[in-house]
């Protein structure tokens, strides 16, 4: 079994959930040791079909069967769970500890969840679709960390009202930010264009919780932190482009773009033209 991580989110300093994209081209392997109790959970979101896959908890079979893909296994990892898979096999598994579950609970004014438990094998669409969007923001050049910090958030709260019956919180229950967080997160996300922030990172000098500022800002300033980060990195990068000799791939990485694809792709997602393009342009419109 090949394991690759895909993405880590930690809330509060401390890991909040871990995905991992798991892989084997062997049509059949032996049934799993039993693995040491810990409070955590493991959410698998399959990938492809795959042909057989069997579970036991505390030495009981609990399911067998074929595992369609989109479909979901939740486990509690403290009921010392063992598996089975026959068939090529191609899924998405989310290590989510408890306390991580207890503090989203907290943060959202609901129960905190003991255990997490799925019905059935319905597929869970929600899951794919956030599943997919985290796997191609994490591999994009120059991944957006607020972005994938924004996804790995609504996953949990997610599985904490799908799988852990979490109630939804009331959407009057916050209101967007005061002047001084606007004015500190502007701030900060300005002076640190070029660096990896994350939304953690600035919802702390806000002195808000990540779920709570992501929802004031957009409530605030009309757009989600992320979105706000790349706009003020296409800004500046227009900044850069009236000097005609700096290259657009130095202009890329002083910016905070991972390499000039993902600069063109979001510059002309933002300002309707490519970077070059908009450098031509203004030197038309300088000579004139």
């Amino acid at each position: 079994m090949r394991g690759e991580v895909v993405s880590e989110f930690h809330l509060d300093g401390q890991l909040g959930l871990a995905a991992t994209r798991l892989s084997c081209g062997r049509r059949f392997r032996e049934r799993t040791s039993q693995t040491h109790s810990e409070g955590a959970f493991s959410i698998l979101c399959q990938i492809d079909d795959l042909e057989c896959h069997s579970g036991w908890l505390g030495g009981q079979r609990y399911r067998s069967g074929r595992f369609r893909a989109k479909s979901v296994n939740v486990v509690d990892l403290r009921e010392d769970p063992q598996w089975q898979f026959r068939g090529r096999f191609d899924a998405l598994q989310f290590y989510v500890p408890a306390d991580g579950l207890a503090l989203i609970g907290a943060q959202h004014g609901g129960r905190t969840a003991s255990t997490l438990r799925s019905e059935g094998e319905a597929p869970d669409e929600i899951l794919w679709g956030l599943s997919q969007a985290l796997v191609h923001a994490s591999a994009s050049p120059g991944a957006n960390q607020l972005l994938t910090d924004q996804i790995a958030m609504a996953l949990l709260i997610h599985f904490a009202r799908a799988y852990g019956g979490l109630e939804a919180e009331a959407a009057a229950g916050y209101g967007g930010l005061a002047a001084w967080q606007q004015r500190r997160a502007r701030e900060i996300m300005t002076a640190r264009l070029a660096s990896n922030l994350t939304i953690a990172q600035v919802a702390s000098e806000c002195r808000l919780t990540p779920s709570h500022f992501a929802r004031a800002f957009r409530q605030s300033l009309g757009v989600a932190p992320q979105r706000y980060l790349l706009q003020l990195r296409v800004s500046e990068a227009k900044k850069h482009l009236v000097q005609q000799h700096l290259p657009l791939s130095d202009i890329a990485l002083m910016c905070g773009f991972g390499d000039q694809s993902h600069f063109t792709r979001v510059f002309r997602q933002l300002a309707g033209r490519t970077p070059g393009a908009w450098r031509r342009n203004f030197q038309g419109s300088d000579a004139e």
